[in-house]
C-alpha cells in the first residue's frame, strides 16, 4: 500500500475533529462574519473562547475533545454548534458593540478577541441580541474586564493563588481533566506511514505535495493523542520510554500539581503555576493573553492533555520530534536514520567541530573538563535537551494559538530545534574556554 492510500485510509476512518466544526460553523450562515476567517471558517480564538469551553463544554463532553470523532459524535457536535446559531449570531453582535465602545473610551490594552468573545457570548444567552439602551450596560462590562490589568501579571498570578476557594476549585477541574483522558485503540500504521512520508527527503514538487497531504492526514490520526494517554497508565506500552526522552521523571507519567514544587524540571513534571509563570515570562505581548484566572483555568487542561499541549498539531508535531530525536546520535556515526529529515540533522550535527572534537577526546580516552563533560552527556543523550526545547517551543505555540499545520514550517522547527541546542552547546565550550584563558 503506498503512503498516499494509507494516508486516505487514515481520514476515511474518522471525522476530524476541526473540519467537524468547520463544516458547522459555515451551515450557520449569515451573523457571525465578526468571529469567522476571510475563508468563512471559524477563528482560532471563537473555537477555543467559546465554540470548544461553551457550545460544546468539553469539560462536560470529553469525548467532543478527541481529534478524530466517529459519525455520532460528530453529527451530535454539528447538532450542538448549529443549534447556538441564535446565540452566536447574538454574541457577534455584541462583540460589534464591545469594539464600539473600546474605540470610544480608547482602550488600547488587551487583545479584543481574546477578552471579549467568552462575555459576548454569555451576554448573548443572558439577554439576547444587544438593545440600543445597553450602552451603559457595555461601558460598565468593559471597564470590568480591563481593571487592573496594569498590574505585575507575576504578582496578580500569586495574589490570585493566595485564596484557598481558587486552588480548591483549580484543583477540582485538574482532577476531572486527568480522568477525561482516555486512550483508544487506533491503528498507528497510518499515521507511522503518513510520518514517513511527512518527514522524508525533501525533493521535488510532487514530493513537498505529497508530504503536505500526508502531514494534514498525521496531525488528524488519533494516535499522537493515545500515545500520550498511554504514558500515564501503568500497563500503557510505547516505542520509546518517557524517562529516556527526558519527558518525565516517572513512568508512567504522574498527574500533575497545582503549584506544589517539583524536583525535576522535566516537561510533563512541572506544575500548572510553573507552565503559567514559564508563559508569562515568555510573553512579549501581556496583553494577548487572556486573564491571570483564565490563563489558569487553560493551563489546568493544558496540563493534563496528552503530552501537556492541547492542539492536535502540536501534539503531532511533539511525537514526530521524538520519533527525529531517538534517531540523532551525534557521536555515533554508525547510526542510520529512517526518517530523511533526521538524517540531515544528523549530518549537520556531526560536521559540528566541538562534535568532532568530543568525539576525537572519547577515543583517546583523556580527562575532559566537568562543563566538556556535561556537552558530551548531553551529545550521547540526545533526544532529553533537544525534546525539552522542542516541547517548550510547542508549549508557547499552543498557549499563543500559533498553527503547526504546515509541514515545511513544522520540518524548520524540528531542525532549528537542533540548531538551538548546538548554539547552547557552543556557548558552554565557550564559557569554559574563557575561564581558563581568564584563570
Amino acid at each position: 500500500m503506498s503512503a498516499d492510500s494509507q494516508v486516505a485510509t487514515a481520514i476515511a476512518v474518522g471525522h476530524p475533529r476541526r473540519s467537524v466544526i468547520d463544516r458547522a460553523w459555515r451551515a450557520i450562515g449569515p451573523g457571525v462574519e465578526v468571529l469567522s476567517s476571510d475563508d468563512g471558517g471559524p477563528l482560532s480564538r471563537t473555537v477555543k473562547r467559546i465554540i470548544d469551553p461553551l457550545v460544546l463544554r468539553l469539560r462536560s463532553n470529553p469525548q467532543y475533545s478527541t481529534p478524530v470523532v466517529d459519525s455520532g459524535t460528530a453529527a451530535a457536535m454539528h447538532q450542538l454548534i448549529v443549534g447556538s446559531a441564535p446565540q452566536l449570531r447574538s454574541a457577534a453582535a455584541w462583540f460589534g458593540t464591545l469594539k464600539l465602545e473600546r474605540r470610544r473610551q480608547r482602550v488600547r490594552t488587551g487583545n479584543a478577541q481574546e477578552l471579549y468573545f467568552p462575555v459576548c457570548f454569555e451576554l448573548a444567552v443572558t439577554k439576547g441580541p444587544p438593545a440600543p439602551h445597553d450602552g451603559e450596560t457595555t461601558a460598565a462590562i468593559l471597564r470590568e474586564i480591563h481593571l487592573g490589568r496594569d498590574r505585575t501579571a507575576i504578582e496578580v498570578l500569586h495574589q490570585y493563588l493566595a485564596s484557598p476557594d481558587v486552588v480548591a476549585t483549580l484543583t477540582g477541574q485538574l482532577d476531572r481533566s486527568w480522568r477525561d483522558v482516555r486512550a483508544g485503540e487506533a491503528d498507528t500504521g497510518p499515521f507511522l506511514a503518513g510520518l514517513g512520508t511527512a518527514l522524508g527527503r525533501a525533493t521535488g514538487h510532487s514530493a513537498a505535495a505529497a508530504r503536505q497531504r500526508a502531514w494534514s492526514a498525521v496531525i488528524a490520526d488519533a494516535t499522537p493523542y493515545n500515545l500520550g494517554a498511554l504514558a500515564r497508565i501503568e500497563t500503557g506500552e510505547l516505542p520509546w520510554s518517557i524517562i529516556e526522552l527526558g519527558l518525565s521523571s516517572v513512568a508512567p507519567q504522574r498527574q500533575p500539581q497545582i503549584s506544589a514544587a517539583s524536583d525535576s524540571d522535566r516537561p510533563l513534571d512541572r506544575s500548572v503555576v510553573d507552565r503559567v509563570r514559564a508563559t508569562l515570562r515568555r510573553a512579549l505581548d501581556r496583553d494577548a493573553l487572556p486573564d491571570i484566572p483564565l490563563l489558569c483555568e487553560e493551563e489546568v487542561d493544558r496540563a493534563c492533555a496528552p503530552w501537556g499541549l492541547l492542539s492536535e498539531d502540536k501534539q503531532a508535531t511533539l511525537v514526530a520530534g521524538i520519533e527525529v530525536a531517538v534517531e540523532l546520535a551525534p557521536l555515533d556515526p554508525s547510526v542510520i536514520s529512517r526518517y530523511g529529515l533526521a538524517a540531515q540533522i544528523q549530518a549537520r550535527l556531526r560536521k559540528e567541530a566541538y562534535v568532532l572534537h568530543a568525539r576525537r577526546y572519547l577515543a583517546e580516552g583523556g580527562p575532559i573538563h566537568p562543563r566538556q563533560r556535561q556537552v558530551v552527556d548531553d551529545l550521547a543523550a540526545y533526544a532529553q535537551p533537544y525534546l525539552s526545547r522542542l516541547w517548550a517551543r510547542l508549549h508557547g505555540r499552543d498557549v499563543w494559538q500559533e498553527p503547526c499545520d504546515d509541514v515545511d514550517e513544522v520540518r524548520s522547527l524540528l531542525e532549528g530545534v537542533a540548531r538551538s541546542v548546538s548554539l547552547d552547546h557552543r556557548q558552554r565550550i565557550k564559557a569554559m574556554l574563557e575561564l581558563q584563558v581568564a584563570g
